[in-house]
């Protein structure tokens, strides 16, 4: 199974941190959920230097297209 095959459920507070990291207002509070998506691959990095990943991306822009690393970036 790859990891594009995995369904992966995120839970309201999950997405609302991934939209924390997109506009870079992380909380202290938010360490634990971000090491979860961290290990969902949603984001990379730690707490001080998260960034979203491509599939972090796409979970907050279900309607767009995905993106393919080394393709689009």
């Amino acid at each position: 199974m790859t990891t594009s095959t995995q369904q992966t459920v995120l839970t309201e507070e999950e997405l609302r941190c991934l939209l924390a990291v997109a506009n870079g207002s992380v909380q202290s509070s938010d360490a634990a959920t971000i090491e979860s998506l961290a290990a969902k691959g949603m984001i990379d990095g730690t707490q001080a230097t998260a960034v979203l990943t491509p599939a972090g991306q796409h979970a907050i822009h279900v309607g767009d297209p995905g993106r393919l690393p080394g393709i689009d970036t």
